[in-house]
């Protein structure tokens, strides 16, 4: 092989590492990016399910709430049949407020 051949194979070999190298750098800068990134949306899934967690023990609070609230609209539509006179209704209401209010009360204490 004449040394022209071996200079143009040399020359040519380190033109194809040069690429071969500005590729490697291209793709670990890429790398790069892509782990911030997926750190980033690691943080974001933990904020969300953090966030899905409180929404969920909130709604869990409501549901109880609304149950609560539930019992005392059937207190009161069972009242109102059996009374069947809005005086005396009221009146029955009245009573299960100071009644309420004794309550808490007693528990502030």
């Amino acid at each position: 092989m004449a040394e022209s051949q071996i200079l143009t194979r040399f020359s040519s070999l380190e033109i194809k590492l040069k690429g071969l190298l500005k590729d490697y750098i291209e793709i670990k800068k890429q790398l790069r990016e892509v782990k911030i990134e997926n750190e980033k949306l690691r943080n974001n899934l933990c904020d969300a399910q953090k966030e899905t967690q409180e929404l969920q023990k909130n709604l869990n609070q409501e549901r109880k709430n609304f149950k609560k609230s539930d019992k005392f609209t059937k207190i009161a539509v069972n009242s109102l049949k059996s009374t069947g006179n809005p005086a005396e209704l009221k009146e029955k209401i009245d009573e299960y407020i100071l009644e309420i209010e004794k309550c808490i009360n007693q528990l502030s204490n």
